[in-house]
């Protein structure tokens, strides 16, 4: 079964296709990484197929599921406290799970009076991804969650994902990190220059020499 499905999705920006002709069908309750180098396209991709961008060609199909989105870039206010935080995201979302959201801030070791200025870097990233799973989506993007945290950091993000993403859910992670990460994903998708280089089981990604050698033998062609 299929939880979204592009085809011959193109988008240009400035002139330059920062998507050009991406075809991709993601299956329903898999772990996808999305791999590529800074300026793949990987932020246009999860930011079309969340609806941030609607001037595309090609076509979009999410099947129906409810999306949930974490950006590259915080979107929690700064000056407020998370327990507000947390009464405002139940009002604006009917999926949104306040008492989850409680939950994973409490196991965080954080206090709900707590503002988003006080938090550290890590700890901010932590706490707007917790916000995300809080909503029961069918379909989630998650746009480098991994980026610029400590390898702690990392795997409590990744442990986060894996434990309170919705139940029978799909998740899309991108990240331009590649050691380390191939157990933790079903597919994984490269992009170059805006085009589809691979979409493989990670299976086959492991019996190929691994997630960094198909990257680097995929790119270097795509570069030809």
């Amino acid at each position: 079964m299929t939880a979204c499905e592009l085809r011959g999705v193109t988008v240009a920006l400035g002139g330059v296709k920062a998507l050009d002709d991406v075809t991709l069908s993601i299956e329903r309750n898999s772990v996808v990484g999305l791999f590529g180098q800074n300026g793949a396209g990987k932020t246009t991709l999860i930011r079309a197929a969340c609806g941030v961008i609607n001037r595309f060609t090609g076509s979009i199909d999410p099947r129906g599921a409810t999306v949930g989105y974490l950006p590259d870039e915080p979107f929690l206010f700064r000056d407020v406290t998370l327990a507000k935080h947390i009464q405002m995201c139940a009002q604006l979302f009917d999926d949104f799970d306040a008492g989850l959201a409680g939950q994973m801030i409490d196991e965080l070791g954080l206090d709900k009076d707590l503002k988003i200025s006080r938090a550290s870097r890590g700890m901010s990233e932590q706490v707007h991804l917790a916000f995300v799973l809080a909503r029961r989506c069918e379909l989630y993007f998650f746009d480098e969650p991994l980026a610029a945290v400590d390898p702690l950091t990392r795997d409590s993000i990744l442990d986060m994902i894996e434990k309170y993403r919705s139940p029978g859910s799909t998740v899309v992670i991108s990240t331009h990190l590649i050691a380390g990460l191939e157990a933790l994903f079903d597919d994984v998708v490269v992009l170059h220059k805006g085009r589809l280089l691979l979409h493989e089981k990670s299976q086959v990604v492991a019996a190929n020499g691994g997630l960094e050698e198909r990257f680097k033998e995929v790119v270097h062609a795509g570069r030809i």
